[in-house]
């Protein structure tokens, strides 16, 4: 009885222990597995105190936490700084927050949001009494002084008053010295404020003697050398240009000996072509227009001396340049282009619109009823329209009529037109 009640308990017992185990292994065949540690963020510590490590990359929260300054701050962040300390604190940016703590901010701190698009029409607010930009700032002086950039100016000014009085290889010399030091913005300032050098040199440009019969090159030519140390001088030299159109009527106002022509009159009257096509002469004429518009080009920077061109027929002159068929021109009307669009016409190239041309274009009946005296403004597209039969147009003129025709649209009008193309 007693064994029989035993056996009875045990396999109870074992039973129990069986399903037991049986609902802890369900429990853990259906139970997720753990997760796995997220990867930590990379830190920058400057000690060996862990305490005292940040992540690289700030995390924001709602709330402004200080950021250091060797950590990456991502975008669209509200970011703060105190001026006087240098703090910076951010938080994530809340474009519907109003914050009242903002009302009255000092002036010597700042609120920016990271990222943020700046007003395109805004301008800069400049203080009152402050001194005029000056992009170039002072032009500094040698440390030691050039004698003999001296003396090749003081040539010069002797070879003006008497040309017999300077031998012709000390002339080259100093001229030479000169085209070497021009293009620096130190002596081209010294040749541009000294008005009897300048003189001189439009003198010598103007100047017609045996260089030109004696075989020698136009680049050893003494007319050659003064346009190329003029245009040197003012063509990218702010300060040297500034200091010509101050003393221009002064300038501009003196005969030479080798001219009866004022070297106004001669500057902007004598570049129209006066040679009979396809001779010797005109192609002499074309490398001395070639000089003048050299020198040109680099004084219609000038706003004083641009609207003195346009008072003295120069763009009529310009015209009768483009308006030569023999193809010696070619280069000399390229020439012309470019400096009319650079200087008129497109203001991606510094032009200064609205001068030029100064009358509408007219219909071109009007404008063949003069024929070749129909030089004004008003003929330009007339004339440059015309082409020989089966001839291509050259790509200067396409550029130039295409832009003289898009001067003649109110500016209402351009806007979102497609851009035109550049020469």
């Amino acid at each position: 009885m007693a064994a029989s009640y035993l056996r009875h308990l045990g396999r109870l017992v074992f039973s129990l222990v069986f399903i037991c185990s049986l609902l802890y292994s369900l429990a853990s065949a259906s139970s997720p597995p753990a997760a796995s540690p997220a990867a930590e963020p990379e830190l920058i510590c400057h000690t060996n105190n862990p305490a005292e490590c940040y992540p690289k990359v700030f995390s924001a929260t709602e709330e402004f936490q200080i950021v250091h300054d060797d950590q990456d701050l991502p975008p669209g962040l509200h970011v703060r700084l105190d001026v006087q300390t240098g703090q910076k604190q951010a938080k994530l940016y809340n474009p519907d927050e109003e914050n009242p703590a903002l009302a009255g901010l000092p002036v010597d701190q700042g609120v920016i949001v990271l990222d943020a698009e700046p007003a395109q029409d805004e301008k800069p607010r400049i203080p009152a009494g402050a001194p005029a930009y000056e992009p170039i700032g002072i032009v500094k002086a040698p440390q030691e002084k050039n004698e003999e950039f001296s003396e090749a100016l003081q040539t010069i000014k002797t070879s003006s008053k008497n040309q017999q009085s300077v031998k012709a290889s000390i002339l080259d010399e100093a001229l030479q010295l000169l085209d070497d030091l021009s293009h620096d913005l130190y002596y081209g300032l010294q040749i541009a404020e000294d008005v009897e050098v300048v003189q001189s040199l439009f003198c010598l440009l103007f100047r017609r003697d045996e260089d030109e019969g004696d075989g020698r090159s136009l680049t050893k030519r003494a007319d050659f050398l003064a346009s190329s140390v003029l245009s040197a001088a003012v063509g990218n030299n702010a300060k040297a240009l500034d200091a010509i159109e101050k003393s221009w009527d002064s300038i501009a106002e003196k005969y030479c000996s080798a001219s009866p022509y004022s070297i106004r009159h001669e500057l902007f009257h004598q570049l129209a072509p006066t040679s009979e096509p396809s001779t010797r002469q005109e192609s002499e004429e074309t490398e001395i227009v070639r000089l003048y518009l050299s020198v040109i080009s680099g004084l219609l920077k000038s706003p004083k001396i641009r609207m003195e061109f346009l008072d003295n027929s120069g763009m009529q002159s310009f015209l009768q340049i483009l308006l030569r068929d023999d193809g010696v021109w070619e280069p000399r009307k390229v020439k012309v282009a470019q400096i009319i669009s650079d200087v008129f016409l497109d203001e991606d190239f510094g032009a200064t619109l609205g001068l030029w041309p100064r009358e509408l274009q007219a219909d071109a009946s009007r404008c063949a009823e003069n024929g070749p005296q129909s030089l004004g403004d008003e003929c330009w597209v007339y004339h440059l329209g015309k082409n020989d039969q089966g001839a291509s147009t050259p790509e200067w003129k396409e550029n130039l009529l295409s832009l003289i025709q898009r001067a003649q649209i109110p500016s209402s009008e351009l806007r979102g037109s497609p851009k035109h193309n550049e020469l």
